[in-house]
């Protein structure tokens, strides 16, 4: 069978006539002015059902399209139409695919971030936990070493009152040479 490209009459698939008639929803029948096809006719074993198929196959601005063409010649184009949608669905396919393979991959990403995301929080409620923990002894320690400084001041003060009087009383009882002379 000779591709739709060896002959002249080449139908490109590519160009649409304009049309301004009103759409209506296309649906086919495999019917001949002879018979209607049946489960057991073939496309490939009977060359007026492959007619039959490559004539009603196509929507109707296809069928005044190819009305002009020999049998062979709308055999060929309806075959060259077959493996263009063909390859379209099939390159449909790949990218639905492709993009089936994106999905699970950027939900297996989301999942791991995800997973990544509630451990990262259950560890920053630990450390908010442990940071009130050190928040209570820090403020306990600096009660604790408050009080403990106002003591030491106490204390201190005391010592040097202390001091200040017995250095006076021991100036009373034995005066320092260097103030005996200046007496």
């Amino acid at each position: 069978m000779a591709s739709s490209f060896s002959h002249p009459n080449h139908l490109d698939l590519n160009v649409a006539p304009n049309t301004t008639r009103d759409a209506k929803v296309w649906r086919p029948s495999f019917v001949s002015q002879n018979r209607h096809l049946s489960v057991s006719d073939s496309v490939m074993m009977n060359n007026a059902t492959a007619v039959i198929v490559a004539r009603n196959f196509l929507i109707p601005m296809d069928e005044m399209l190819l009305l002009m063409r020999s049998d062979e010649e709308a055999i060929d184009d309806s075959m060259d139409f077959s493996i263009r949608s063909a390859t379209y669905v099939s390159n449909m396919d790949d990218r639905l695919h492709a993009r089936a393979n994106e999905v699970q991959k950027l939900t297996t990403e989301n999942s791991s971030l995800q997973r990544m995301l509630h451990e990262s929080q259950q560890e920053v409620e630990k450390l908010k936990e442990e940071n009130n923990v050190l928040l209570k002894l820090v403020s306990l320690y600096s009660v604790d070493t408050l009080r403990r400084l106002d003591m030491l001041q106490v204390s201190n003060e005391k010592i040097l009152g202390d001091h200040e009087r017995l250095m006076t009383k021991l100036k009373r009882c034995h005066p320092l040479p260097s103030e005996a002379s200046r007496t």
